[in-house]
């Protein structure tokens, strides 16, 4: 007679199904979890970044008593005494170059982790910053528009100066 303790030395192939149908779930809701994070910690990102921006532009206004203007085509900052724009990852400065700088309002304007950055400013009383948030379920997600007014980018989130 077989000993069917000496038989049962692992598992069926039920319980091996049913541990990876298990692990088949939880892993699907992890994934899922994570992108989400992921999702929400890139438009926290994108808001400190507009806000580091915008502490800048105050900074620049100051000195200036204007904002600097925009370049209307790329919604760039025009940073520089000679009209050049400063580009999203470069410095923003007052001067010609950075050896002529007079101030430097950031050492590094921040790159948005995903999207774009906007800045609009036609005459320099008053700005905007407007960028894309990705998490359709945020509170201060507003209607959707064009970045730049007329048509292309398209954002849902902006500030303005204090002014307005």
């Amino acid at each position: 007679m077989v000993n069917t303790r000496d038989m049962r030395k692992g598992f069926t192939l039920i319980e091996l199904l049913i541990v990876m149908a298990i692990l088949g779930i939880l892993s699907t809701l992890g994934i899922g979890n994570f992108q989400s994070s992921r999702i929400k910690a890139r438009d926290l990102s994108k808001k400190s970044d507009l806000q580091t921006i915008a502490k800048s532009l105050e900074a620049y206004a100051n000195d200036h008593r204007t904002y600097p203007r925009s370049d209307g085509s790329s919604g760039k900052i025009i940073c520089k005494t000679n009209n050049d724009v400063c580009d999203w990852g470069q410095v923003f400065s007052d001067g010609a170059n950075l050896s002529e700088s007079k101030t430097i309002y950031a050492a590094k304007l921040p790159t948005a982790p995903s999207g774009v950055y906007w800045y609009t400013s036609i005459d320099g009383t008053s700005y905007t910053l407007s960028t894309s948030l990705e998490n359709s379920n945020d509170q201060s997600i507003i209607p959707e528009f064009f970045c730049n007014g007329s048509s292309g980018v398209k954002c849902n989130y902006k500030i303005t100066s204090s002014n307005i």
